[in-house]
């Protein structure tokens, strides 16, 4: 079964990890880009409030076409506890009817739970089946910690998605 990371990242560290275990699991990726400015302190300022309100933005691409992958990864940073716009943007715009989803956020290590469990309603308003979560503290944090963090999620869902490929669900916590 294809799989699919979806990814929007700020600064990086979400996109590196993304690389990572797109490379691993053999995923394609897909990065979204948010067209607001969100650089220097008042744009990340903006965009935390932005996050903490639910709101959208602007972004490219503006569909992502999810035919022929049956596990879709979306990765987003947690901004004030929540999903960012351009995971927003992207839930609001696209329909996971059948999709098996695996959730993964990065953060300071606060309030990646809450952001988790709103993007898990969102799929699943969305039509889509949450069958994986995970969460990296990507805090001070550099590409080496990155690289063992993607490796411990390959080992967690590799096996998943495979037996996922043949009809039999488990769950990745």
């Amino acid at each position: 079964m294809r799989s699919l990371i979806i990814y929007y990242s700020r600064t990086g560290k979400t996109k590196f990890l993304a690389e990572k275990l797109g490379e691993e699991l053999g995923s394609d990726l897909v990065e979204i880009r948010d067209l607001k400015k969100r650089g220097g302190i008042f744009g990340f300022l903006r965009a935390v409030l932005e996050a903490h309100l639910g709101q959208k933005t602007e972004l490219v691409p503006m569909s992502i076409n999810l035919t022929g992958y049956g596990i879709i990864i979306l990765a987003t940073p947690v901004w004030a506890y929540s999903p960012t716009p351009a995971i927003n943007t992207f839930l609001d715009a696209c329909s996971l009817a059948g999709k098996r989803v695996i959730l993964l956020v990065t953060s300071r290590g606060v309030g990646y739970r809450r952001a988790l469990d709103i993007l898990k309603k969102r799929v699943e308003e969305r039509g889509g089946e949450v069958v994986g979560l995970g969460s990296v503290n990507t805090w001070f944090r550099g590409e080496k910690h990155l690289s063992r963090a993607g490796v411990e999620l390959v080992k967690l869902w590799k096996g998943e998605i495979e037996s996922l490929g043949s009809d039999t669900y488990g769950s990745l916590g």
